[in-house]
């Protein structure tokens, strides 16, 4: 390896490191930018979304999620209506399809 590409090798790392330094100077003048928007998003959950939306449940857990969605057929729709009672369907027939 001659002296000249030794040093071709050295400014090409030298180029690469600075800009990588700068992504991460960028990255590391963002993170508390996505800190403060994160908070405020907790911020909106905590206080005003769940205040409005009591069904929630209110820590993160697997089991409260289960239970979430398990009670979610039996609770009353949000729209005051009654689940259909009593109703039958029947099938369709479909004339483009053949037997």
């Amino acid at each position: 390896m001659s002296f000249i590409t030794i040093i071709m090798i050295v400014l090409a790392a030298i180029v690469i490191l600075a800009i990588l330094s700068v992504f991460f100077k960028a990255f590391i003048a963002l993170l508390p930018v996505g800190i403060v928007v994160a908070l405020g998003l907790w911020l909106y959950y905590r206080f005003y979304y769940k205040k409005h939306h009591e069904d929630l449940p209110s820590s993160g857990t697997f089991s409260n999620f289960q239970d979430f969605f398990q009670g979610f057929d039996s609770q009353e729709p949000a729209s005051g209506r009654k689940h259909a009672r009593n109703v039958t369907t029947k099938d369709v027939k479909d004339d483009d399809q053949e037997d």
